[in-house]
């Protein structure tokens, strides 16, 4: 038999085993306990994040910090530079991916150190143990250190190398409130973290360890003797060579002074209210063109007088990306409400809706581009607006019509196509306009509702867009969308509109104004590209617009007060086009020759001769052509003229009647039944009779009736003017009020009188005019009786120099 007893001696490495085997169970259950008594506790990283919003190269355009007031801006291990994280790793702890939360050799070290010469000569913390005293600060004692040891192991078991490297490089502190190494990159260097050289890399690395001593604003020479301890470091564990850092070392620690960056201000407002959880949020923000557009908008506004604003927007119509946001003058000026966002503020939009119309009526076959159109008074429709131009024009095209930005024709235009369903498909393609009372009406086409910049901006860029109107993007969201998502989103091409062939004779139709006189002889022709724009002013001159789109942008701009009060004086063409022009200037300046072009005309679109007063085709009209014009069509239609005053009614260009076959006389229907002939007769509306030349008039086409006949109705519907002549020129002395009694002869009950294109009043009395000092020049008389009738004088007033001197 064996003898199983064992001395105790022998016994000894079993025992050995044991208290070892125990002291580390008691180890590890010490640590289990105190995770479970004392649990980590992670940041948050939606909170503790400043917000940045960056450009479209990824620089700052505006950040706001953190419920703290710390600058804190986050970025991903892929986002960095591999320089700092090789400088980082290897001067702080070059077994980082090795350890387990602590380096006990490191840490013997530095304590043995301490013991020898009571003072700290190299630290023994690890990046994990750096990243648990972030997140858990404590007092400088043993009982402080070993807590900062129990978070370091708490790291390591619930989070991985990246994740703990992660948390040091966005919670490490660079000096102030700056916190994390994006943040200290963006001030101190105006780079993000991604595009550091080596130098800065090993600066950047440093600062950590005492931000405020090593502060390079401020200390130069400090951060570079900080800043080449890295560099030996580096070379002596053969991270760098000695040539690198021989090279790295020679250059000089050159950093800006900390400040928060302020461009595109209101629109990075807008992005984190409408984003509040987001912590980097993207644009497509071009900074030197923003910053040059705010400096001028910043100039301009202050030109045009106290509490005057501006904003401008800017499109890439290609993309509908946002290019340049300037809400207002300047956020930081009070006296103008700079704090107001102009670019998403309901403003009335006065005659920037006229191209819209435009193109939809030549949709609905109501019109094509040189369709006539009646500049005259509105006797009996429900809205009679004036023109900003003052007068009658009597006879007009839809183009020259909505170049000059008539009123008249296009209260006309939208009564006959419909003004809610006009209303309707601005609705359907997502840019409703409010409307007081949500009624739609005439008015609406002059300004009688409200909308925003950003919405003139986008329905306008549908002319460089074949008629789609497609979202503005005013932020870049690619980086955290799936293929998918870019797959559905590169399918999402808005509404349309109006057809490509509506979209494209407007947008050419547009490119027809002359440019403001100061721009006349800016950019050479051949450089400055193709603008299809608009100005718009609303009632009293409380909104300036000018809104323009080339085949590559589309730009917006407004000015006005923000508090709604009048800006006197000011017009559409005179205030916001000069800008607009200045702005494409400056776009144009960047881009190239070949760039500069127009869209594509689609084949739909044809030309045809066209006859007026009849409006359609010279191959449709069987006689009576007095003027021949070239239009623009889409399908080859031409509509007839339509009539004034009738809604969705076209003219009769042919009208009938007998004459007597010898004299030529007309005759009634009965007493010319027998011997009498039909005869047609070209005739234009009875309403611009005043502006016609005799010859097209129908007192010159159709004859007086016939004495054979025994009733014999009125000749001639004519109602003259007397009391002053036709081109008479009136001398005023003395800078004395001209005053006249003005008769309307062959009139039908009350008669309704304009003077400049103003009613001055209605009344079955001969009128009563008065001429103050203040009118001079030519003056245009008209008037209108009750079956509308019209009668017009040209005269002219001047000063009589004789009685002057």
């Amino acid at each position: 038999m064996l003898n199983l007893k064992l001395k105790w001696s022998d016994t000894k490495p079993i025992r050995k085993l044991v208290y070892s085997l125990f002291f580390v169970g008691f180890l590890l259950g010490s640590l289990w306990l105190a995770n479970i008594i004392y649990p980590l506790a992670l940041p948050n990283q939606q909170e503790d994040f400043a917000t940045v919003v960056l450009d479209d190269e990824g620089y700052p355009l505006r950040a706001f910090a953190d419920k703290n007031g710390v600058w804190r801006y986050h970025v991903n291990l892929s986002e960095v530079s591999p320089e700092y994280l090789n400088a980082l790793i290897a001067y702080e702890d070059r077994y980082f991916y090795r350890h387990f939360g602590v380096n006990p050799i490191s840490f013997l070290r530095a304590a043995w150190q301490y013991l020898v010469n009571q003072r700290i000569i190299s630290g023994g913390s690890t990046l994990t143990m750096q990243v648990a005293r972030l997140l858990h600060p404590h007092e400088r004692t043993l009982l402080g250190k070993l807590k900062q040891i129990l978070r370091a192991f708490q790291l390591e078991w619930q989070l991985s190398k990246q994740e703990i490297l992660s948390l040091y490089i966005n919670y490490a502190p660079f000096g102030g409130t700056l916190e994390g190494v994006q943040a200290a990159s963006y001030q101190y260097l105006r780079k993000p973290v991604s595009d550091l050289r080596p130098a800065e890399a090993a600066l950047l690395a440093v600062l950590p360890q005492a931000p405020s001593y090593y502060r390079p604003d401020r200390h130069p020479q400090r951060a570079t003797l900080a800043r080449d301890k890295v560099i030996d470091r580096l070379a002596r564990q053969g991270e760098w060579s000695q040539q690198k850092a021989l090279r790295v070392k020679q250059e000089p620690v050159v950093v800006w002074e900390p400040e928060q960056p302020l461009a595109a201000p209101l629109l990075a407002r807008r992005l984190k209210q409408e984003n509040p959880h987001k912590a980097v949020i993207k644009t497509y923000i071009q900074r030197a063109l923003q910053e040059q557009i705010s400096r001028y908008v910043l100039d301009y506004a202050g030109l045009q007088g106290d509490a005057v604003s501006m904003a401008v927007l800017v499109v890439d119509n290609q993309t509908q990306h946002v290019i340049s946001y300037v809400g207002s003058s300047s956020i930081l000026d009070s006296s103008r409400a700079g704090h107001v966002d102009m670019v998403k503020a309901i403003r009335s939009p006065g005659s920037t809706l006229k191209p819209l119309l435009f193109g939809l009526a030549i949709d609905d076959n109501i019109i094509h581009s040189q369709s006539l159109l009646a500049d005259v008074p509105r006797l009996n429709s429900r809205y009679k607006p004036g023109n900003f131009s003052h007068g009658f024009d009597g006879p007009v095209s839809a183009t020259r019509a909505l170049q000059r930005s008539l009123n008249i024709p296009f209260v006309q235009l939208i009564e006959a196509y419909g003004e809610q369903k006009f209303v309707n498909k601005l609705a359907h393609v997502l840019h409703p306009l409010s409307i007081p009372v949500n009624k739609a009406n005439a008015a609406v086409i002059l300004g009688g509702a409200g909308t925003s910049l950003q919405s003139l901006v986008s329905l306008h860029s549908s002319f460089a867009n074949q008629g789609w109107v497609k979202p503005l993007v005013f932020e870049d969201t690619s980086d955290f969308e799936s293929t998918k998502e870019k797959t559905q989103k590169s399918k999402q091409v808005g509404r349309r509109l109006m057809s490509e062939a509506a979209a494209w004779i407007t947008w050419k139709t547009l490119t027809g104004l002359t440019p403001p006189e100061q721009f006349s002889w800016g950019l050479s022709k051949q450089k400055r590209p193709l603008l299809a724009w608009k100005t718009g002013t609303s009632w009293a001159s409380r909104d300036a617009w000018a809104i323009g789109s080339s085949k590559q942008y589309t730009i917006g701009v407004w000015v006005g007060k923000p508090n709604g009060e009048p800006l006197r004086g000011s017009l559409g063409v005179t205030t916001a086009a000069p800008a607009l022009f200045s702005i494409l200037d400056m776009l144009q300046s960047e881009h190239t020759q070949s760039e500069i072009q127009q869209p594509k005309r689609p084949f739909t679109v044809e030309d045809k001769e066209i006859c007026w007063p009849d409006g359609r085709s010279v191959n449709l009209v069987k006689s009576g052509c007095d003027r021949h014009l070239f239009a623009f069509t889409k399908d080859g239609v031409t509509p007839r003229t339509l009539q004034i005053e009738s809604g969705f009614a076209f003219h009769n260009a042919l009208e009938n009647i007998i004459v007597d076959p010898n004299t030529q006389l007309r005759l009634l229907g009965q007493c010319g039944e027998v011997t009498g002939e039909l005869k047609q007769v070209n005739v234009w509306p009875r309403q611009l009779e005043p502006w016609l030349p005799f010859k097209e008039r129908r007192s010159a086409r159709i004859p007086k009736y016939s004495e054979a006949c025994l009733t014999i109705p009125k000749q001639e519907d004519v109602l003259t003017i007397v009391g002053i002549d036709n081109k008479q020129q009136i001398y005023r002395q003395h800078s004395e009020v001209i005053e006249k009694n003005i008769y309307a002869t062959g009139a039908f009950g009350k008669v309704s009188w304009y003077l400049n294109g103003d009613n001055i009043g209605t009344q079955s009395a001969p009128l009563h005019l008065q001429l103050p000092i203040q009118l001079n020049g030519e003056m245009e008389l008209v008037a209108v009786d009750e079956h509308g009738i019209t009668g017009r004088v040209i005269f002219a007033i001047k000063d009589d120099l004789i009685s002057s001197k």
